[in-house]
């Protein structure tokens, strides 16, 4: 049964390079954290969490993102993988 890596390997990457996005000046960026993480108060602490992370994040040029892809395994449902 694929697990997630095989199936960015083996479906997702081949797509977005079909697609242009490995071409100048479009970038693909693989395991990407994009935000940082919630900030939560404890006592007189406050402590950070970890941030959001996405398996790809296309970039139109490498400061602008425009889309975050989400992989999963082939048994998952694409339900899975929203926030």
């Amino acid at each position: 049964m694929p697990n997630e890596a095989d199936t960015c390997r083996r479906y997702i990457v081949p797509k977005l390079q079909v697609g242009g996005w490995d071409d100048e000046p479009h970038r693909i960026n693989e395991q990407v954290t994009f935000t940082d993480g919630r900030i939560v108060v404890v006592g007189r602490q406050g402590r950070r969490r970890p941030g959001k992370r996405a398996d790809y994040v296309l970039r139109y040029r490498p400061d602008i993102p425009i889309a975050v892809v989400e992989a999963k395994p082939t048994y998952a449902t694409p339900g899975q993988g929203l926030q």
